[in-house]
């Protein structure tokens, strides 16, 4: 049913899509994924303002009552009742801090004590690390450990840390790796190889949760056969990690030189976790009295109270993208409160595609603007003005030179944005789609869809397939036109996704309105002028795994998502579904769980054919499963810190023919298992954030809203991809 087209109007499209989800076929094919309740970690972190002695926090201990104990270099205190208090440190002392069990007889294989890093005991055994090995004993004899896995066995040298875990495991760590005793003279070894993130090890501790690490720049953790990388303000106030404790709940403890660092396991839900973030852009990220969705700005890094939600380039996009989010959120949960956020979006975007008219600087009817910004506020002229221009056009030569950027509209309230961008377009006609399928339910709700989709179409059309600025002249990147995408070598960069970004739009267009001279322009420009073509052969100009340009992936398959589910011909959609065939191809590496659940609703149970034979064009490999995870693994903290995974050794660099020409590739990288490093440990938690980068510098005073997540999850519910 999400393939018909309504011919004349927005009634027959009521009466299409009258029953909820009754247009997703992909939901009969694919069983649910049932997601049960989950642990997901998350950082707290302790510093003097929380009552510590001193920020320079050298070693941390869990008591038998479940006491946290710290010596730092201005006293000792203990943490219970949820709060920190100093303590005496003859108490402290208790813990020998600064001591290290030496055993007179082990002088034969150490020659001092200072070589002793580490020692452990249990039911009889001593463990002991030390700068030549590591030796096990009674206290009296000693012996060499040459611990065996296979055909492989090692020498451990320079031993750092040691421990039992609560299987009676012998743990200890190196820079050769990490490794434990299974029983008797059967270990276990792993190396970068098998998923060892770093090598430089400071400490360990064992616990209900798994093993921990503490090293020089991380911490790692062991559990269930994998391990796990905590680098970054996210999860570390210092990445040093100069001790480790572990409670009884299984909530891991760090010393470092920037405060007490704890990470916590919370029992959640997927559903759990959109609500929060839910209440998060409640709290943080609405602007102006129009609700945009945006970031938010700090004063102080991590000053979640602080947040300010700030304009930015894409307000058409980010909005476009809650509102797709919102309303499938709607459709999954029927909350009213849901449904009005997902009219207060569209009624948010309508008003960007109205404010150009008229003012100071009048643009064509159905040009949008970037964003807007109430004039009781501060001229964002003075920040984007000549000079601003002369700067960008400096770095690129196509930038376009405009005066007033920040046009005022008629009614003298507000600034608005000009030089929008295919962006905001595609985040325009993702969401009104959406909306339209799954909230519209009166005559006058669709009605105000198709004014607006009317209205910003009819303006590409009239204006040779581009967006024109209020100077009369296109903008800088919304460009559509035959002439521009095939016969201008600027554009061929931009050929494809943009070829998709008009068909779509045009498609959107048809679905909502009913109106057929959509329908005749999308065929005049996908038959007669090569755009699906296009769209097939280039989806993107270097096609590999971590190839530049992620955004642009991004908007791709938010195209991709109305192209193919809204279109009927057979032809059009076998090229469609292969173009998308292809391009997941490179991106299913990723674990995107947008992407993966685009494709499926796209893909799932699809088969095209031609002379080679028919291939099935269903989505491979555990994209579900990854998918989940993914979802699972999203970060709760949004805040945009500093991080890091260049100095992993587990790390592959990204090769040169993945990327443009230029040295593209450098910086970039992902694990030795060819995939990039999981979203618990890279900054990109945006779908169009480049997850193949390395290191990301930040200073912790940008709050990013959990649209994507929201997005993917309700996306996949929505589907019958999962459930809880």
């Amino acid at each position: 049913m999400f393939n018909s087209i309504a011919p004349f109007s927005c009634r027959a499209i009521v009466i299409t899509l009258a029953l909820p989800f009754a247009h997703i076929a992909t939901a009969q094919i694919a069983p649910p994924y049932r997601v049960e309740a989950f642990e997901q970690q998350a950082h707290i972190p302790y510093t003097q303002e929380d009552g510590l002695p001193s920020n320079d926090v050298t070693r941390i201990a869990c008591d038998t009552d479940g006491a946290i104990h710290i010596h730092t270099d201005k006293g000792a205190a203990k943490f219970a009742n949820l709060k920190w208090t100093a303590v005496e440190t003859t108490h402290a002392a208790a813990f020998k801090w600064d001591e290290i069990a030496w055993y007179p007889s082990l002088a034969v294989y150490v020659s001092n004590k200072e070589d002793v890093r580490d020692t452990a005991a249990r039911d009889g055994e001593i463990a002991v690390a030390s700068t030549n090995g590591l030796y096990l004993g009674d206290g009296e004899t000693w012996s060499l450990a040459l611990p065996r896995n296979g055909a492989i066995r090692w020498a451990p040298v320079d031993v750092r840390a040691v421990d039992y875990d609560q299987d009676g495991h012998l743990w200890f760590a190196c820079p050769q790796g990490v490794g434990y005793r299974v029983k008797d003279d059967e270990w276990r070894l792993f190396t970068a190889e098998v998923g060892l993130p770093f090598n430089d090890f400071t400490c360990m501790a064992t616990g209900p949760k798994g093993v921990w690490f503490g090293t020089t720049n991380g911490a790692i953790r062991f559990n269930d056969g994998a391990f796990e990388f905590r680098q970054g303000r996210r999860w570390l106030l210092d990445n040093h990690v100069r001790d480790i404790t572990v409670a009884p709940d299984g909530s891991a403890w760090f010393a470092t030189a920037g405060g007490v660092s704890r990470i916590t396991f919370q029992q959640t839900t997927l559903a759990q976790k959109a609500a929060l973030f839910d209440d998060a852009i409640d709290k943080y990220h609405r602007r102006t009295r129009l609700g945009y969705v945006n970031p938010a700005k700090l004063s102080a890094p991590g000053a979640l109270e602080t947040a300010v939600a700030e304009a930015t380039d894409n307000d058409g996009h980010f909005t476009g993208l809650y509102l797709g989010a919102a309303s499938l959120s709607y459709a999954a949960t029927k909350s009213d409160k849901l449904r009005r956020d997902a009219a207060k979006a569209f009624e948010a975007l309508a008003f960007l595609s109205e404010v150009t008219e008229g003012g100071t600087h009048p643009a064509p009817k159905g040009f949008i603007a970037r964003a807007v910004e109430p004039r009781s506020g501060p001229d964002p002229n003075k920040e984007e003005d000549a000079e601003y221009n002369a700067r960008r056009r400096d770095r690129d030569a196509l930038w376009k030179l405009i005066t007033p950027r920040w046009p005022i509209d008629e009614t003298g309230e507000w600034y608005w944005k000009c030089d929008s961008s295919s962006d905001e377009l595609d985040g325009y006609y993702f969401g009104f789609g959406i909306y339209f399928d799954h909230v519209c339910e009166t005559e006058a709700e669709k009605e105000a869809v198709c004014e607006v989709v009317r209205r910003m179409t009819d303006h590409l059309i009239d204006h040779d397939f581009a967006l024109v600025d209020h100077d009369g002249l296109p903008t800088r990147w919304a460009h559509f036109s035959p002439d521009d995408l095939n016969r201008n070598s600027e554009w061929w960069v931009e050929r494809g996704l943009n070829s998709a970004s008009i068909l779509t739009y045009l498609t959107v267009a048809h679905h909502i309105t009913g109106d057929q001279k959509y329908r005749d322009v999308f065929m005049k420009l996908a038959m007669d002028e090569g755009y699906a073509m296009n769209v097939m052969t280039q989806p993107k100009v270097v096609l590999a795994p971590g190839a530049f340009g992620q955004a642009d992936d991004n908007m791709a398959f938010m195209n991709y998502y109305h192209l193919i589910r809204y279109e009927t011909d057979p032809k059009l959609l076998n090229m469609f579904h292969n173009a998308l065939y292809y391009h997941w191809r490179v991106e299913k590496y990723e674990r995107n769980p947008f992407f993966n659940f685009v494709y499926a609703a796209c893909n799932l149970g699809k088969t095209r054919t031609d002379q080679w034979g028919t291939t099935d064009l269903s989505p491979e490999g555990p994209w579900l499963e990854e998918s989940i995870d993914t979802l699972k693994r999203y970060p709760i903290d949004l805040v945009d810190w500093p991080m890091s995974n260049a100095h992993r050794i587990d790390m592959a660099p990204l090769l040169d023919h993945t990327r443009d020409p230029g040295g593209g590739h450098l910086g970039k990288g992902h694990r030795n298992d060819g995939k990039p490093f999981r979203i618990d440990e890279s900054h990109a938690i945006y779908w169009g954030d480049d997850p193949w980068t390395l290191s990301h510098d930040a200073d912790g005073t940008r709050l990013r809203e959990g649209v994507p997540f929201l997005l993917a999850y309700y996306l996949g519910l929505a589907h019958g991809f999962i459930a809880e």
